[in-house]
């Protein structure tokens, strides 16, 4: 690694030039990470020959001419654009690299229109909020090298905009929604330099926003920055929260309380619409919970409008309160309960018997997977037991089997050549333009998962819960309550340096992996099926899925006990602890399909029998 720092240092008689524009593009929001190597490079290339006393016009030539010492990650681009940067400034070093057409470059646009400070402040104003600002920086230069071009035409901005408009709608080349915004801006900043662009259909934009005025004005803008800290872009929801405050204005005059507002406004949104009604419901609950969390005097909360009381809203209420009060979170399990009682007050007028209600909740529903179907039955159905064994007039029966899951697919055993093959291609992800940081949180979730055998959807780690000194994480959200794991020294070093990148990416992140607050667990397994299947070669039993890591975990570690002669009954009673599991079964299926162990996991279980006594059948499970 030195040595290669040392080689990038080479002086050519470009360097110092290469090193200036490097830096012009990383200050103008590109990455420019890959084009930086293509660059450093060039710099080697020109000090290799400087012997040859070649001028820079000499060397850009040599470089682009095809050979086979030539790398083949740049065909002379990024030398060409280096080319129009010097042309640019007058720099007695520049040269041109002509296209693959052999048409000449045009001139690259520095400091040359009359919007040049206005674009830059506009630019870091979108890019403080959390937008990213690209593409529609490189829009707005665009827009300011054609307005200088039109210099001599003594052009007002009005105009300049107007003319930018026309050639845009004729070629179609660019967004004009870009120019729109900026127009908004300087209007609003009150600039001589301010224009107006109205929308295709001849309307005229709406005032720029200048801020929240209403009652929680303070809790949105600090709310806001509670999830975007988090690494959440959170800008659909803005415009919501947006809503929300222009509405709270509106009625100020009604003097309605905090909660009566919040209830207006949803109820103002469902009249608009289903979608909007979905949306702001879901951010106006959120905004609330947030200020219930912290205390605010202005606090509220949003009702469940979905929830009905049918006919076993009692029953169920105190049915998921013993649940709960044995140790079971119940969360799920009670939203199907619930969604059978609304369907049972939904059925209020045609004068079913419970069973009746019973037998129709159970049947197949239009496009529904078994899986699925079995989800929303076996909470009736233990609900069912529950009535009967207290005798209530209410009590059903659904039978074990009225909803059968499909077999789970079987495990996948990995190889270490498929490890090894599949951390490779994880090494070499790039950084994507629309979430930088996404190759680096991919890679340190899928080594975290394969060293401690989590479930996936335990990666959703509070900062606060991890400690990479001594190594301790514990999990909160976990299935079977919370439990405390250890990661080895090198995991732990790992991690170190991981959110050492992290934090200059997301500065005070909440997460341990950012991304997988913004993004779905399914979105976790859906990267790995493509890093996956691009790399590693297919097999006739299948693929992996991301969940068999935690699987992996545990053969591997019985394996490695079988081989070094140890007792594995010593080792049981760990592994149950750092995966969190409660029952021997639980522990059991993950490696009962594994062929090289399963004869061992036999005499496992024999010799634990005398420890789990006969019980015919576990009540209410």
């Amino acid at each position: 690694m030195a040595y290669k720092k040392q080689q990038d240092r080479l002086l050519s008689p470009l360097t110092k030039e290469i090193e200036e524009f490097i830096d012009f593009k990383q200050q103008s929001g590109s990455l420019y990470t890959s084009s930086e190597f293509a660059l450093k490079a060039f710099n080697r290339f020109c000090a290799a020959v400087e012997n040859q006393a070649l001028t820079p016009q000499q060397l850009a030539e040599a470089w682009v001419k095809s050979g086979d010492d030539k790398p083949k990650y740049d065909g002379g681009c990024c030398v060409r654009q280096l080319g129009q940067y010097l042309t640019a400034q007058g720099h007695p070093k520049a040269f041109t690299v002509l296209s693959a057409k052999g048409n000449t470059p045009r001139l690259l646009g520095i400091n040359s229109g009359p919007f040049v400070r206005e674009i830059k402040e506009f630019v870091d104003q979108k890019r403080s909020a959390g937008r990213k600002y690209i593409s529609e920086g490189y829009c707005l230069k665009a827009f300011d090298k054609f307005c200088a071009m039109k210099e001599n035409e003594f052009l007002t901005p009005q105009q300049l905009a107007d003319a930018w408009c026309g050639k845009v709608r004729e070629k179609n080349t660019a967004n004009i929604g870009m120019i729109r915004e900026l127009g908004m801006y300087l209007t609003m900043q009150g600039s001589t330099k301010s224009f107006v662009v109205p929308y295709a259909n001849g309307d005229m934009p709406k005032p720029p926003f200048t801020g929240y005025t209403g009652s929680f004005a303070e809790e949105i803008v600090s709310f806001l920055k509670t999830k975007r800290s988090a690494g959440l872009k959170y800008r659909h929801e803005e415009f919501r929260l947006k809503d929300f405050d222009k509405f709270c204005n509106e009625q100020s005059n009604l003097k309605l309380s905090l909660r009566q507002l919040a209830d207006a406004f949803i109820h103002f949104q469902e009249e608009r619409g289903y979608s909007k009604s979905r949306r702001s419901t879901s951010v106006i609950k959120a905004f609330g919970n947030y200020l219930t969390n912290n205390g605010c005097s202005n606090a509220f909360t949003i009702i469940d409008k979905n929830f009905v009381a049918g006919p076993y809203a009692e029953e169920i209420s105190a049915f998921v309160a013993f649940k709960k009060s044995c140790g079971f979170k119940y969360l799920n399990s009670g939203y199907h309960l619930r969604s059978f009682d609304v369907f049972c007050a939904s059925k209020e007028n045609e004068s079913l018997t419970p069973q009746q209600l019973a037998d129709k909740w159970v049947l197949k529903r239009d496009n529904e997977h078994p899986n699925t179907r079995a989800g929303r039955v076996d909470p009736v159905r233990v609900f069912g037991k529950y009535l009967t064994s207290i005798g209530h007039a209410k009590a059903f029966t659904i039978a074990v089997d009225a909803a059968q899951r499909r077999s789970p697919k079987p495990p996948y055993l990995f190889s270490e050549d498929d490890i090894d093959i599949f951390f490779g291609a994880c090494a070499e992800l790039k950084p994507d333009e629309k979430e930088p940081s996404m190759h680096i949180v991919l890679t340190a979730a899928f080594l975290f998962m394969h060293c401690m055998g989590v479930r996936t959807c335990e990666l959703k780690i509070l900062m606060e819960n991890v400690n990479l000194e001594t190594g301790e994480v514990i999990i909160i959200d976990a299935k079977t309550g919370e439990r405390s794991v250890y990661m080895s020294e090198e995991l732990s070093e790992f991690l170190f340096k991981y959110n050492l990148v992290i934090e200059k990416i997301f500065p005070r992140h909440k997460y341990l992996f950012p991304a997988s607050v913004s993004r779905s667990r399914n979105d976790f397994a859906k990267h790995f099926r493509e890093i996956w299947t691009s790399n590693v070669p297919a097999v006739e039993h299948g693929g992996p899925r991301l969940y068999d890591f935690r699987h992996h975990l545990l053969y591997r570690n019985v394996e490695l006990c079988m081989r070094n002669g140890d007792d594995v009954n010593v080792l049981r009673p760990y592994l149950m602890r750092h995966m969190g599991h409660k029952l021997p079964e639980s522990f059991q299926y993950y490696f009962h399909l594994s062929p090289p162990i399963r004869k061992e996991v036999s005499q496992i279980k024999k010799s634990l029998d005398w420890m789990i006594p006969d019980v015919p059948e576990v009540p209410y499970e």
